[in-house]
């Protein structure tokens, strides 16, 4: 069998990871085809322990262990995806004509819905947004305002076209499926209706909604390659004796999305690394990397405070980032998941790690070390985002 996986990519992933010490998953896949360029969940353990029959002790220490060495967060691992959702969310408000990219809300710091505020991460506020400008800053109150607008369904099925809430197919068993809500969804489960007030918190990837880490990075190929949903796999080709044969892996279709709609989005990715936004730590100079931070809560603030000094369990944030490169040609995207890793900060430094890696050996230089960058200087706006 030949694989697809880069030896040095996947080495550049778990440096990352060993680096910050997290527990997470990341995968980086060729977003022209699906191929799957580095896969990690951590932590892992020896394969070789089952080689000839694990012993009971070794057996008892893993599935004991309380950071489950035995799940494959890549596959197996739902999580709230926080504010890489956004894209979807903006996304689905595009192609249904709720909003143009030159929509703005104007942000304070929160905002009232239903009868109940509903803060922005950022407690001043960013002042009036367009679009762009919101998925640069992650402004919370620009994504409840259209969310409520464009409503659940519409979310869920422009979020499901990208590759969220459904099975990725990747070529590998035991593969769970996360949840993009709807209507429809929670009348069969509950019985019950679905209450606008719950849009407002599935806007910004809380609330119900989870996603796998492979689903993410389908995603992100997909924003990538203008819609194009692909197949994650790992199996490249096969030699039965007869000489080698591809194993092909048929793409799952076009989401539908206007080439306008996706260059807005484009635009407000590349501005989250290269302009003023959250994910600097990214930026590689001359690669126009593209991405988005996410930080997500486990546990409801209402829950955190009954919780205060009662328990050691670890009820941090976790950390994702989201990223494709270079820009106008990506040729390479994925996700990198830091479980409790408070915000996107160290997910964006391995990240960073990993492209720069794959870039180095595609243009044969030296593979880089790993180092926590100083990002390089802030770069003007593409001069269409330019006011």
């Amino acid at each position: 069998m030949e694989l697809t996986i880069d030896s040095d990519v996947q080495r550049a992933a778990e440096e990352g990871f060993a680096k910050f010490g997290h527990a997470g998953a990341a995968v980086v896949l060729d977003p022209n085809n699906g191929e799957v360029l580095a896969y990690t969940s951590l932590p892992a353990y020896d394969p070789n322990a089952f080689a000839g029959g694990i012993d009971r002790t070794t057996w008892a220490a893993l599935t004991t262990d309380a950071l489950k060495p035995l799940q494959d967060r890549a596959i197996q691992g739902r999580y709230s995806p926080g504010s890489t959702f956004k894209m979807a969310v903006a996304l689905a408000a595009l192609e249904e004509g709720v909003i143009t990219p030159d929509f703005t809300v104007d942000c304070h710091g929160g905002q009232d819905f239903y009868g109940r505020v509903f803060k922005c991460w950022k407690p001043g506020g960013h002042g009036r947004v367009d679009l762009r400008h919101a998925i640069e800053q992650s402004c919370d109150v620009y994504f409840y305002t259209v969310g409520k607008m464009v409503g659940v369904d519409a979310i869920n099925k422009w979020a499901t076209r990208l590759g969220l809430g459904v099975k990725s197919g990747i070529d590998l068993p035991n593969e769970l499926v996360g949840l993009v809500p709807s209507t429809e969804w929670k009348r069969a489960k509950t019985g019950e209706k679905w209450y606008p007030g719950e849009t407002i918190s599935v806007a910004i990837g809380q609330g119900q909604v989870s996603v796998t880490p492979v689903s993410m990075a389908v995603y992100m190929a997909a924003l990538a390659n203008g819609g194009r949903r692909v197949t994650p796999h790992l199996l490249r080709a096969v030699d039965d004796g007869k000489g080698w044969q591809m194993v092909p892996a048929p793409d799952q279709g076009e989401s539908g999305v206007k080439p306008e709609s996706m260059a807005a989005i484009h635009d407000g990715l590349w501005m989250v690394v290269n302009a003023g936004g959250t994910a600097p730590n990214a930026r590689l100079a001359g690669y126009d990397v593209s991405g988005k931070t996410g930080t997500a809560q486990v546990i409801s603030n209402e829950a955190l405070r009954a919780f205060k000094g009662r328990t050691d369990l670890d009820l941090r944030d976790n950390g994702w980032f989201v990223f494709f490169a270079p820009r106008d040609n990506p040729q390479i995207a994925g996700v990198v998941f830091t479980e409790h890793g408070l915000h996107g900060t160290n997910a964006a430094y391995i990240a960073r790690h990993i492209m720069e890696t794959f870039f180095a050996k595609r243009e044969h230089r030296s593979l880089p070390e790993l180092t926590v960058p100083t990002p390089p200087p802030v770069t003007a706006a593409p001069a269409a985002d330019r006011r």
